[in-house]
């Protein structure tokens, strides 16, 4: 999942041309799903081939760019805390919300532990 000037884009590793757009992240899951759920009724309804990944049952994981997630988590999670959760600067981090830069994996999971530890201390609260 990208974040865009205009909202969210969603595109499918191993399936081309579809697709799904929306102005939020859940309306952009939403609209890939069902692109995706179209792709497989026309597959099927000209008998072609559907992909392995798309027979039977399947799970969706919706992986966010860098930019995506800092601009998805924004509203709950402040960059300061971020930072200091994931050992990036905030500065760093404010080029990747930007797209300035775009993270190195290492980076990234950096930012995917740091709100880990962010959760987790929110859960320990009673």
């Amino acid at each position: 999942m990208e974040k865009g000037k205009d909202g969210y884009g969603v595109s499918f590793d191993g399936i081309p041309n579809v697709y799904g757009f929306g102005e939020t992240a859940e309306a952009a899951k939403a609209d890939a799903l069902a692109a995706l759920e179209s792709f497989v009724k026309v597959l099927q309804l000209h008998s072609m081939p559907i992909p392995a990944a798309l027979q039977g049952k399947y799970e969706l994981d919706f992986i966010f760019d860098a930019s995506a997630l800092l601009e998805y988590i924004g509203g709950t999670v402040t960059q300061a805390a971020l930072a200091k959760a994931s050992g990036i600067a905030p500065a760093q981090l404010s080029h990747y919300a930007t797209r300035r830069k775009r993270p190195r994996p290492e980076q990234r999971s950096k930012i995917v532990a740091g709100l880990h530890t962010i959760a987790e201390e929110l859960l320990a609260v009673s």
